[in-house]
């Protein structure tokens, strides 16, 4: 992310910038000798044969509302990581409440839920700075509709996505998203496999969907129930959140 206060900078100066895929550079301008000028005159000459796999830079309109949403998915890890620790503290000492525990096991679990606690108070801060700014926006009022979509939903995607424009078709679309299983094909043999290459904050937020339209709206329960007894739960569910 340090590309973003050169941008600031440089944007309204005119100059021509152009944010780099580190990933896929490093396939293609892989060297032995790596330094900072082999790697300049490499990015050069990449630049020039219009060979640079670009990434998208997204707008400042948007950058500093982003990594809010995005902190909070951090707290709510966090939040999330400290009731499994109490909750292993119960399982160590194999007992129901946390005020059986001895006593330093019971000041562990009493200063993780303290911990917890504070955090879903930030939590709901940030929450409350991300409703005034975006759910009156009319992108926000459209996606709210969709089954499976609720605010934070709908946030993360108009967020993440920035313009949907950038993307040339759906499937590259998809394939943003994490929707779609990677390819190794070879020798006539087709095969799929995971891959990381995406965003994995859509997909999250995509599957999640996924999950909610199936459980409350009765179309979309009957149509993952019939792929389900097809293909299994989890391409069911990859299926509906392509949907």
């Amino acid at each position: 992310q340090s590309w973003s206060w050169l941008r600031d900078r440089l944007g309204p100066t005119g100059v021509d910038l152009r944010l780099a895929h580190a990933k896929y550079v490093k396939a293609i301008s892989y060297a032995k000798v790596k330094t900072d000028r082999v790697d300049a005159r490499m990015l050069a000459q990449l630049l020039r044969t219009g060979l640079v796999p670009e990434a998208h830079m997204i707008g400042a309109e948007h950058r500093e509302t982003r990594d809010l949403l995005r902190s909070r998915l951090q707290l709510v890890t966090r939040a999330v990581r400290c009731r499994h620790a109490v909750g292993s503290l119960l399982e160590k000492y194999n007992v129901p409440t946390p005020e059986e525990l001895p006593e330093l096991a019971r000041m562990q679990a009493a200063l993780q839920e303290e911990q917890r606690t504070l955090i879903r108070t930030h939590v709901r801060r940030v929450e409350a700075v991300l409703k005034t700014r975006l759910l009156p926006t009319a992108d926000v009022q459209r996606l709210v509709w969709i089954p499976g979509i609720g605010k934070l939903s709908g946030y993360a995607l108009v967020l993440e996505i920035d313009t949907i424009s950038r993307f040339p078709t759906v499937r590259h679309f998809h394939s943003y998203c994490r929707l779609v299983p990677g390819a190794d094909n070879s020798a006539g043999k087709v095969r799929h496999k995971r891959s990381r290459d995406g965003n994995r904050y859509l997909k999250q937020v995509f599957h999640t969907a996924a999950i909610r339209a199936a459980q409350y709206h009765p179309a979309i329960r009957q149509e993952y129930r019939r792929l389900s007894r097809r293909k299994g739960k989890i391409v069911a569910r990859a299926l509906i959140a392509k949907e």
